[in-house]
């Protein structure tokens, strides 16, 4: 089977390989450990504790094949950064499972011994935060080696000596794949080894295996991969793994649009991997070409989560032609296994650079900040019972309400002001929440509230929290 055929089946088939359990990012240490239990069963895989972090969680290496390359893979570094995790059980599921590519499964057992240490930071992962318990960056550890993570995922590696590594991260959705408006739903990196950025031997091959994959996986998200920064980390595992002899390939997983949860990301991670994998094993890489790698546009940070273009505004009389971005963060609960959203304005101005996930040309219309309404009310329970469209047709975003508590969010689609502390906004600034009316004639057509967009003569959208001001 060719590697375009493989990749077809891969992504075709995905759904038959997909762990279940694994639906949203913000899953525990506790929900891999069921899963490493599940898998102990399985003659296919030996299981090994390599050790533990800084807080006493477990922290395991999964082999599978008796193979004389070895390829070494270490996911979720940074807590915040899921996706490749899930996509390794997805992995783990296609190895041990029997059907129709038992051939290449068995080519896998033969020529390769591939290593998993899912969730490097189970530390960072229990609070869904990119750095461990002390604050501290691993991947900006790989010197010093003060945290028990990085100590552990070094000696490891010095045990291991792998042929190929592969450094698994997610980063911002907010990356497009060059100058276009396309997001960079993957971005690949041959580490360099020096500031000088030279090609060595280890780094050539790097390189040719992700031109493979570029290649491969163009097939089903063309124009959505890039190439993230090649400036040399001294610090950084990658960076140092490249210098000391393995082949290393960092894989950052992206944005894509409506895609919170990142399941399609996923996905795409599953096809990349398994697809390195028989590329290895066959020895296929070394036939491309350098320049193919060459040739992948670099990250650059171009789209935002919203962006309203060609917009009326005025201040003190004067009126101006402006787009405006926002964009949304995600803030975690006090248990961190849910999320909120807190919208700010991220830019105001000439943004023809700039791409929307979501982007909106409201030509004609003009924007202005939201009001806050200051009628009497008590208690939070108390806005149930109100008309939220007629509240935004009077182009109100935000409430005072009298006896609130003290969290920052809020399940219904306004903003609450705290008694006394009202949001006293007039001009559209940056930074400040995502609070917006627009109006055509005078007559309000469309609301922003906390950075959801909500039509006024249609009652249609979905804004999914107010915050609490």
């Amino acid at each position: 089977m060719s590697d375009l055929e493989f990749a077809k089946h891969l992504y075709n088939e995905y759904e038959d390989y997909l762990e279940r359990s694994l639906t949203i990012r913000r899953f525990k240490h506790s929900d891999i450990l069921q899963l490493i239990n599940k898998i102990k069963n399985k003659d296919k895989f030996k299981i090994k504790k390599a050790g533990l972090s800084s807080q006493g969680r477990e922290i395991y290496l999964i082999s599978f094949g008796a193979g004389k390359t070895k390829v070494f893979l270490w996911s979720q570094m940074h807590g915040d950064e899921a996706t490749a995790t899930m996509a390794i059980f997805d992995v783990l599921n296609f190895l041990s499972s029997q059907n129709k590519h038992d051939e290449i499964r068995k080519e896998f057992e033969q020529k390769l011994t591939i290593y998993f240490m899912p969730m490097v930071n189970p530390d960072g992962a229990e609070l869904f935060q990119r750095r461990n318990i002390f604050g501290i960056d691993i991947n900006r550890d790989a010197l010093r080696l003060q945290s028990d993570e990085a100590k552990l995922l070094m000696k490891i590696f010095k045990k291991l000596k792998a042929d190929f590594g592969f450094n698994l991260h997610d980063q911002s959705n907010q990356y497009s794949a060059g100058n276009s408006s396309k997001p960079a739903a993957l971005s690949f990196l041959a580490p360099a080894t020096d500031e000088k950025r030279k090609m060595t031997a280890e780094r050539n091959n790097a390189a040719k295996l992700i031109a493979k994959l570029f290649k491969l996986i163009s097939c089903f998200i063309p124009g959505h991969i890039a190439k993230y920064s090649d400036e040399f980390e001294p610090r950084a595992f990658g960076d140092n793994f490249q210098k000391l002899g393995t082949s290393t390939i960092l894989i950052e997983s992206g944005g894509w649009k409506d895609d919170t949860e990142k399941q399609f990301i996923r996905r795409l991670n599953f096809v990349t991997l398994l697809c390195a994998f028989k590329s290895i094993a066959e020895k296929s890489y070394l036939k491309e070409k350098i320049q193919t790698y060459d040739s992948i546009p670099f990250n650059q940070e171009l789209m935002r989560d919203i962006v309203f273009r060609n917009l009326i505004y005025y201040v003190d009389g004067k009126k101006c032609l402006v787009d405006i971005a926002v964009t949304l963060n995600e803030i975690n609960t006090k248990d961190a296994k849910n999320f909120y959203y807190k919208s700010v304005i991220d830019d105001i101005g000439d943004l023809s650079t700039l791409r929307g996930y979501n982007d909106y040309n409201f030509r004609g219309l003009t924007v202005e900040y939201g009001k806050t309404y200051r009628e009497r009310i008590f208690a939070v329970e108390e806005l149930k019972d109100l008309n939220f469209t007629e509240m935004y047709r009077n182009g109100f975003t935000s409430i005072v309400v009298q006896n609130c508590e003290s969290r920052e969010y809020n399940q219904f689609p306004i903003n609450i002001v705290k008694k006394d502390c009202g949001e006293n906004e007039e001009n559209i600034k940056i930074d400040s929440p995502a609070n917006l009316i627009f109006r055509k004639n005078n007559v309000v057509k469309f609301v922003v509230v906390n950075g959801f967009l909500f039509n006024t003569e249609d009652s249609l959208g979905n804004i999914k929290n107010g915050i609490i001001l």
